[in-house]
C-alpha cells in the first residue's frame, strides 16, 4: 500500500498530463465549465497520478475531471499551463492504483450508480483482483441503496446499463433537469427487463421529473402516452428514433415521426402502396387561417371523413359528423384547394396532431350550369 512518504507533490505541464486508460472506466463527465473557471485561478485539489521516467508524461488515475477543467480553462483564459499533482511511485502495482482512483471518486461521491456497477461486476469477474471487496465499496451507500445495486449486479445487462447512461446524456443535454444529474438505484431496477421504448422513456422522465423512489416510471410513461402528452414525449421519442429504438405498441406519439415511419412504409420494397395522389393538399399556412372544423348538416354539398391516425388499421370505417344545423354564413372561413381534372377527393394532413384526413366530395342532385 502507498503511503503518503511516497508520493511526491509536483506540478505537470499540462501537454504531458494525459488519463491513464486503464482506469477510464467512467461512463460520462459531467460539465466541468465551473470547475474551469475555478481551476483558472487556482487548483485547490491535486490529481493523483504517475510520472513514467522514460518520456516524462505524467499518466492521471484520478482527477481526470480536473484535467478536462483545466485544459478548458487554459483554453477559455490562458491559464493554467501546468496540473498539480500528487505523483506514486512508477513502479506501483495496478491494483494498488485502483484502489487509489475508487478511494478518491467514492469520496467525492462522483462515481454515477451505473459506475459503481460497473465496477462491482470487473472486482466480481476478478479483472480487479487485490483491490478493497464490495463491502469498502458499498460502505458509503444506506443499507437500502446497496440492495438496489447488487440486485444490478446480478440482473442488469450490460445493453441495460448503456441506456441508462444513454438515457442521463439525454437529460442532461435537454437543459431542464431539476438538480438531479443521475439515475438513482431504485428507478433502474424498476426498469430491469422493460421494452427498449419504455427503459429509455422512463429512465430520461426519471431524470427531467424528478420521482420520486416509490413512482413507477414505467406507469408514468404509459400514463403520458394514454393522455397523448405529445409536447413532453417528442424530445424523448426524436432521440429514440435516431438510434432505431421500435416504439411499442400505438406507434409513435409524435407527429412527424408517425408521418415518417407512414412515408417510409410506403417507399420500402413490398411496402403498402401509395395512396392515388391528391392534386394538391392544402396548405399549411391556409389551415392556420383557417377556423377549426365544423360539422357538415346531412345534405350540405360536401362531407369529410376522417381517415384516422397514422398506423390504424387499413380498412377501418371512415367516421361522418354530422351537425343539426350547419353553420352560419359569417362563422365560415373559406380557402382554395386545386384539384385535378375528375378528381373527388384529395387527403390533408393536420400540422398539430398529425391527423390525417380524406376529403371527398360528394355532389347530389343535377350539376350545376356554369
Amino acid at each position: 500500500m502507498v503511503s503518503p512518504s511516497d508520493m511526491v507533490m509536483r506540478d505537470v505541464p499540462l501537454d504531458l498530463c494525459e488519463p491513464d486508460g486503464r482506469f477510464l472506466y467512467r461512463i460520462t463527465y459531467d460539465d466541468v465549465s465551473d470547475l474551469a473557471e475555478s481551476i483558472a485561478w487556482g487548483q485547490l485539489e491535486p490529481a493523483v497520478g504517475w510520472e513514467d521516467p522514460a518520456t516524462g508524461r505524467c499518466y492521471v488515475v484520478a482527477g481526470i475531471r480536473r484535467l478536462m477543467a483545466a485544459r478548458m480553462a487554459r483554453e477559455r483564459y490562458g491559464r493554467p499551463a501546468a496540473l498539480r499533482v500528487l505523483l506514486v511511485p512508477a513502479d506501483t502495482p495496478v491494483s494498488e492504483l485502483w484502489r487509489i482512483a475508487l478511494e478518491e471518486n467514492l469520496r467525492r461521491r462522483n462515481l454515477t450508480d451505473v459506475e459503481v456497477v460497473r465496477v462491482i461486476r470487473r472486482m466480481l469477474s476478478g479483472e480487479l483482483a487485490g483491490v478493497p471487496g464490495l463491502d469498502d465499496l458499498l460502505s458509503s451507500y444506506d443499507a437500502r441503496t446497496r440492495g438496489y445495486l447488487v440486485r444490478l449486479v446480478t440482473r442488469a445487462t450490460d445493453e441495460e446499463l448503456e441506456d441508462f447512461a444513454l438515457a442521463e446524456k439525454w437529460a442532461r443535454s435537454s437543459g431542464v433537469l431539476l438538480g438531479k444529474q443521475h439515475l438513482h438505484a431504485y428507478h433502474m431496477v424498476r426498469l430491469l427487463g422493460q421494452e427498449r421504448y419504455y427503459r429509455l422513456a422512463g429512465a430520461y422522465f426519471a431524470l427531467v421529473n424528478d420521482w420520486r423512489p416509490d413512482d413507477d416510471p414505467v406507469e408514468h410513461v404509459r400514463y403520458m402516452r394514454s393522455a397523448r402528452l405529445i409536447a413532453a414525449l417528442t424530445p424523448i421519442e426524436l432521440r429514440m428514433h435516431e438510434i432505431g429504438v421500435q416504439p411499442p405498441e400505438g406507434g409513435w406519439m409524435t407527429p412527424s415521426l408517425r408521418l415518417r415511419e407512414e412515408r417510409r412504409g410506403r417507399d420500402e420494397p413490398g411496402g403498402a402502396p401509395p395512396r392515388a395522389g391528391p392534386a394538391r393538399e392544402v396548405s399549411e399556412e391556409a389551415l392556420e387561417e383557417a377556423s377549426p372544423p365544423r360539422r357538415v348538416a346531412p345534405g350540405a354539398s360536401a362531407r369529410a371523413a376522417e381517415v384516422g391516425p397514422v398506423g390504424s388499421e387499413p380498412g377501418a370505417p371512415a367516421r361522418e359528423d354530422l351537425a343539426r344545423e350547419a353553420p352560419g354564413a359569417e362563422g365560415i372561413r373559406a380557402f382554395r384547394v386545386l384539384l385535378g381534372a375528375g378528381a373527388d377527393e384529395f387527403d390533408v394532413t393536420c400540422p398539430y396532431c398529425g391527423r390525417r384526413y380524406r376529403i371527398e366530395i360528394v355532389r347530389g342532385g343535377p350539376a350545376r350550369s356554369p
